[in-house]
């Protein structure tokens, strides 16, 4: 099947123009009724037709779920621990996003970054990877490379509480997309399920249906924070590292992942590609990697708010047996 590219309706188009403040930015892809970036009709073709690899890793998530975090262990983990590579490395280089071309086809944050990624086919460079290729996504099931069911890669899905993944996500539009909307119209928008990369509830159920295939690992955000070691285990045994992990090299990769250290970390925090950023530069409390807690939304949903959610998640998520942790 192929993509159908359409049109969003007039109020839907006029409710995310509002919310990012640009015009005629948005398109509708099909099968799912995906909101992505118009650019997205450039490159989604070649993302259907990308041949998978036996050997790829790829990393899958909802925007905000932990997905940065995640993929600096993978990484890790699928490079014989090599600190000195990471450290040196983009982890943009090192784990591309598949659809970067059309994310950031016109965003007022990056605007250097913008201009060379226009010219990058983001696709292209990760056909082109050499040896075994750690590949990130966010797109949902239904625009991945039509072999992926067949082929089986290596696949980790990270999901998180719709809350503070919400949260993360409406900071996320401030400092990549300059959105200019308010965070009570972004809880609209999203449990509207007309966010980008289409609804959360559709992208992580399609992952946790497939959740015991031998090629899926599906990792909750809530327990990377609260048992990190044990998730790193999990992935090793799940990546086939070769061996056991000991003791001390678990610590020095939960060292590493510290939240504090990520943020810090110029190879992980986006921060040389949004420097000349007018929202970096005027708000020094602004990050790409924010505060990670469980249990933000608190901080900005009243009880109302929050009830909207807690329908939303049961009218969609009730008896599929995924259930979220909150505090």
């Amino acid at each position: 099947m192929n993509f159908e590219y359409k049109p969003l309706g007039d109020e839907f188009r006029e409710r995310l123009e509002a919310f990012f403040g640009r015009r005629d930015h948005f398109i509708e892809v099909n099968p799912g009724r995906v909101v992505m970036p118009k650019a997205f009709a450039d490159i989604g073709d070649s993302i259907r037709d990308l041949p998978i690899r036996s050997n790829d890793v790829w990393l899958m998530s909802y925007p905000r779920a932990g997905s940065t975090w995640a993929q600096e262990m993978v990484w890790l983990l699928g490079n014989n621990l090599d600190y000195e590579a990471a450290r040196n490395q983009l982890q943009q280089v090192r784990t591309p996003l598949l659809e970067l071309s059309a994310i950031f086809s016109d965003d007022r944050s990056v605007e250097d970054t913008v201009t060379r990624h226009e010219k990058i086919d983001s696709v292209q460079c990760v056909q082109q990877m050499a040896g075994r290729r750690f590949i990130k996504s966010h797109l949902p099931w239904q625009l991945h490379p039509r072999e992926m069911d067949n082929v089986r890669p290596k696949i980790i899905y990270v999901v998180r509480n719709p809350k503070d993944l919400c949260v993360s996500y409406y900071y996320y539009c401030q400092l990549i997309h300059r959105s200019e909307g308010t965070f009570e119209e972004c809880c609209d928008i999203f449990l509207a399920d007309q966010a980008p990369i289409g609804p959360m509830w559709a992208h992580a159920l399609a992952f946790w249906k497939r959740r015991n295939q031998d090629n899926i690992l599906f990792l909750k955000y809530e327990d990377m924070k609260r048992n990190l070691p044990t998730v790193i285990r999990q992935c090793a045994e799940f990546l086939e590292f070769g061996r056991a992990l000991t003791d001390e090299e678990v610590q020095t990769m939960c060292d590493h992942l510290q939240f504090e250290r990520m943020q810090r970390n110029p190879a992980v925090n986006l921060e040389p590609l949004m420097k000349d950023s007018p929202i970096m530069q005027n708000d020094a409390g602004v990050k790409f990697i924010r505060k990670g807690e469980i249990g933000d939304w608190k901080n900005h949903m009243d009880s109302a708010l929050s009830a909207r959610f807690d329908d939303w998640i049961r009218d969609h998520f009730e008896g599929s047996g995924l259930e979220f942790d909150y505090e």
